[in-house]
């Protein structure tokens, strides 16, 4: 696989650390992104077998916000795979998939925490690759992928739509956790009792 170039579009705390990792595992890379030191690497991303893609998808007051992505997926040369790292509303890959038919698009969603990300990027915790189409391209496509990305003690190939829903349910789910603990303060506060005791009590639970 050492053999393969990889594309990165987007060098923020997601496509830094995830080019920074193959380089450092000895794969041939191109970054491209907007800074300067990168920018010149826009037509070498078409050269590339795979690229990864880590650029903003906004939730708007309007809703998904694709757009970045759209503009970026006609650098992937025809025939190679591009990977989207980025969160995506479920039905997005397929629609991208879709609108781009000369190459694979697949979804791989990223589990990192930021103050962290170095570290879960070097050993991720699940490593997830969805595919929009269940054909023999698709899964060589996602299979190839896999075998690239650091090892990981889980591994799924599922389709698009799994991939998507289980990035987005595991946000909702912390965002939960956060206005769970929200209400738990104002019971405290409305209590006079200490809200600091009462989460550190808590977090000692395994559960």
């Amino acid at each position: 696989m050492k053999e393969l170039q990889i594309g990165f579009i987007g060098q923020g705390f997601i496509g830094k650390h995830l080019a920074d990792d193959f380089v450092e595992r000895g794969f041939r890379v191109v970054r491209y992104a907007l800074e300067p030191e990168f920018a010149g690497n826009k037509d070498a991303i078409k050269d590339c077998d795979i690229v990864f893609i880590a650029v903003p998808t906004p939730t708007t007051p309007t809703g998904f916000d694709a757009r970045i992505l759209e503009t970026v997926l006609p650098l992937v040369g025809v025939g190679k795979t591009a990977v989207v790292k980025s969160t995506m509303l479920p039905g997005t890959t397929m629609r991208l998939q879709n609108q781009f038919p000369d190459i694979v698009v697949l979804h791989s969603p990223e589990f990192l925490r930021e103050k962290s990300a170095r570290e879960d990027t070097k050993e991720p915790l699940r490593n997830i690759v969805g595919m929009p189409i269940a054909d023999e391209q698709h899964q060589a496509a996602a299979e190839q992928v896999m075998a690239v990305l650091p090892n990981s003690p889980f591994t799924l190939i599922t389709g698009a739509a799994e991939a998507e829903l289980i990035k987005y349910a595991g946000n909702n789910f912390l965002a939960l956790k956060v206005i769970f603990m929200n209400i738990v303060y104002d019971a405290a506060e409305a209590l006079g009792a200490n809200y600091s005791l009462v989460a550190e009590a808590m977090k000692a639970d395994p559960r």
